[in-house]
């Protein structure tokens, strides 16, 4: 069963240039969450249960536009580990919160270089 745990809100549009109308709900349901204990098991294990909170409190947004993904990430300064969830659009236009995982360093510092990230 899919759970709503947070809202692409129109701050959210703003700051990445969504092309949205509206504000969209974001689920998550028992397959993502089930990729997310396969893909990244201790990365789930640590930050599992915060999922809903990186998505409704980021540090920084970002956008995949390979991925066609928007990627919330929250940054965790007493480990100081980046935490990415990264929401995406199923074929049935529903926004559902797909992956989660720690970034790896060198990923954080491309983001920086690049200015990929939006303070949120």
């Amino acid at each position: 069963m899919n759970e709503q745990i947070g809202k692409v809100t129109k701050k959210i549009i703003d700051i990445l240039g969504l092309e949205y109308e509206q504000e969209q709900p974001i689920f998550i349901g028992e397959a993502n969450i089930s990729h997310m204990q396969e893909k990244h098991p201790e990365d789930f294990k640590k930050y599992g249960a915060n999922i809903e909170d990186i998505i409704k409190n980021p540090t920084y947004l970002a956008r995949n536009k390979k991925k066609k993904s928007i990627e919330f990430i929250k940054e965790y300064k007493i480990d100081n580990e980046y935490v990415l969830v990264a929401v995406r659009v199923s074929n049935n236009n529903v926004h559902f919160a797909r992956t989660m995982y720690i970034m790896a360093d060198e990923k954080v510092k491309n983001y920086f270089k690049h200015n990929y990230f939006y303070k949120f």
